[in-house]
């Protein structure tokens, strides 16, 4: 283990930050703190101990090498952030270029309502644009770098098989792939693309299904023929944790999240009634035959 320079993590961090936004976006993620990024240097580059508060620096390099190559590139910068949500002085810089707005140079004093109007402005860009691997490729070269995965050790029910039952029947896993590859079957746009299968929280739940545009969120849970009522009682409470989960992953910022119930034969009408005044959304396909 070793000390660092400002000047050494502005050389050697850029890379691993960047990897880290691909990752974000492509997972939906809301943002990527300053704290976790001095950790995943601190294990890349074998220093001791990065304090978060030098992050400013990398984020404002990497953002300065990427407007070199494309100067109209989203302020990718701004899913750099604190633990709030909100990115820190130096992203005000680039917002008040950007926006030709000289009162966002003084961030700190800006309200916290004109900061999140912003940035999710901002942020819609970052996650519809389609050039970060290339801008990626172009100031690094090569495939992405490869990043320290870490996995919880906690046992519990909701990340381990269910109830001390089989992990998944063959049924289940059939309907759950059905599914991701037809959404416009269960009413989701065909404009979300193909879902992602066992899709994991911050909570430690895995969503059968997510569909995604990057600011928009539909959150599927399968119950194929094998499931009996309470199945499908435990499967409208799933959605709704799975919807508030997913919302609060990305506070202090509002997205458009739906739950939806995929089952494989008919609720109850107690239960279609609990699922509406829930909130969520009930479809019933016939997968399994």
């Amino acid at each position: 283990m070793s000390t660092y320079t400002i000047e050494q993590i502005c050389e050697d961090g850029p890379q691993y930050a960047m990897a880290m936004l691909i990752e974000c976006i492509k997972s939906g993620e809301p943002f990527v703190t300053y704290g976790a990024i001095a950790s995943e240097l601190e294990y890349q580059l074998k220093i001791n101990k990065i304090f978060s508060t030098h992050m400013g620096y990398v984020a404002g390099t990497l953002m300065d090498s990427i407007l070199e190559i494309d100067p109209k590139a989203p302020l990718i910068n701004v899913l750099i952030t604190r633990p709030t949500g909100i990115p820190g002085v130096g992203a005000g810089g680039y917002l008040a270029k950007r926006y030709k707005s000289p009162k966002l140079l003084k961030w700190d004093k800006v309200p916290l309502s004109k900061k999140k109007e912003i940035i999710e402005r901002e942020r819609k860009k970052v996650f519809k644009y389609k050039k970060w691997e290339e801008i990626y490729k172009e100031l690094f070269g090569g495939s992405s770098v490869k990043l320290r995965t870490e996995t919880g050790t906690e046992y519990d029910f909701s990340t381990s098989s269910n109830y001390g039952g089989a992990a998944e029947s063959d049924e289940h896993k059939k309907l759950k792939e059905w599914v991701s590859l037809n959404p416009h079957k269960i009413g989701v746009s065909k404009t979300f693309g193909v879902g992602i299968t066992e899709s994991r929280l911050l909570s430690g739940d895995e969503v059968d299904v997510v569909f995604s545009d990057g600011n928009s969120f539909k959150v599927i849970e399968v119950k194929s023929c094998r499931s009996n009522n309470e199945d499908f009682k435990r499967g409208v409470y799933q959605c709704v944790k799975y919807r508030e989960v997913k919302k609060a992953e990305h506070a202090p910022y509002d997205i458009d999240v739906q739950s939806i119930l995929v089952t494989e034969r008919e609720l109850n009408p107690e239960l279609q009634e609990r699922a509406k005044l829930l909130g969520i959304k009930w479809k019933m396909v016939s997968v399994n035959k």
